[in-house]
């Protein structure tokens, strides 16, 4: 007897998922957690939603570009990483925005996340994973100051 190994549409790179597909992977929890951070983006003026293949690291994202002649598709404000297990949100974020940051008054995971775009990790992609709604509004709160940088607000 044949079975089929069902691929989650997060991890099948050869067909583009839409973003229920997405959502429908995570547990409750999580998708509403998914909800929440895409409301947030999507509400923010001049930003544009996008579904984008990261390979086998992020697999399938939902990404957030900024319009406008500065800003390229290979150049995103953030991205939403609907894992299954492990729902999570990351951002390129340069040494410039990061230097100007209070991290003295930012909770430790935010630090934590922070952290990864930062010496001597060769990376600029900070990540975080988003397990609870407190957890989400911090990193929305950065995320806010990391937009109204970018926008010149």
């Amino acid at each position: 007897m044949a079975t089929t190994d069902k691929r989650s549409p997060w991890q099948d790179e050869f067909n583009v998922p839409d973003i229920a597909d997405l959502r429908m992977d995570l547990p409750v929890p999580a998708a509403e957690l998914f909800d929440i951070a895409r409301d947030f983006l999507n509400e923010r003026d001049g930003v544009v939603e996008s579904l984008r293949w990261y390979g086998d690291c992020w697999f399938w994202a939902v990404v957030y570009f900024l319009e406008g002649e500065n800003t390229t598709e290979d150049d995103p404000v953030a991205i939403i990483v609907p894992a299954p297990d492990n729902l999570q949100i990351a951002a390129p974020l340069d040494q410039e925005f990061i230097s100007q940051l209070n991290t003295r008054r930012m909770k430790r995971a935010i630090r934590d996340g922070l952290e990864l775009a930062s010496e001597p990790y060769s990376t600029q992609w900070a990540v975080w994973p988003v397990t609870a709604r407190n957890m989400l509004d911090d990193v929305t709160i950065l995320l806010t100051q990391r937009l109204n940088w970018l926008q010149g607000i």
